[in-house]
């Protein structure tokens, strides 16, 4: 799968080039609670395919940004985790996050929803209450 670039001498335009692909920066979303197997993300990433959760994750992978890692023994997993200039890339989720809470509106019945999305327990819940 070949990545496109802007081709732009910006640095959001650079940007955009590592994160700016559909779901990068929902796997970075996923990941800033910590390490996470492939099969969690796939769970907590609905309606990602898995051949582009892996291609994904290969392309953050190779800018830096995720590292793939075997756990020792007994666990015998491979984990995806943030690395620093991933973890870098919180306050720019955050930021996105709060400016999208306008956006939400009523809660779709297709919408998924997932308690960590939120921060909190209450949070979900005035979410799903649609407030």
């Amino acid at each position: 799968m070949s990545r496109r670039s802007y081709d732009q001498y910006c640095a959001v335009a650079r940007a955009l080039d590592a994160v700016g692909e559909r779901w990068s920066l929902l796997i970075v979303r996923e990941l800033l609670g910590g390490p996470r197997r492939y099969t969690d993300l796939h769970a907590d990433l609905p309606g990602v395919s898995t051949d582009i959760l892996a291609a994904r994750l290969k392309q953050l992978e190779a800018d830096g940004l995720v590292l793939r890692r075997k756990l020792e023994r007994p666990a015998n997993a491979v984990v995806y985790e943030l690395t620093g200039r991933g973890t870098a890339l919180r306050q720019v989720v955050l930021a996105l996050g709060e400016w999208g809470t306008g956006l939400l509106g009523e809660q779709r019945p297709t919408d998924a929803v997932r308690e960590h999305w939120f921060g909190s327990p209450a949070a979900v819940r005035a979410a799903s209450a649609g407030g």
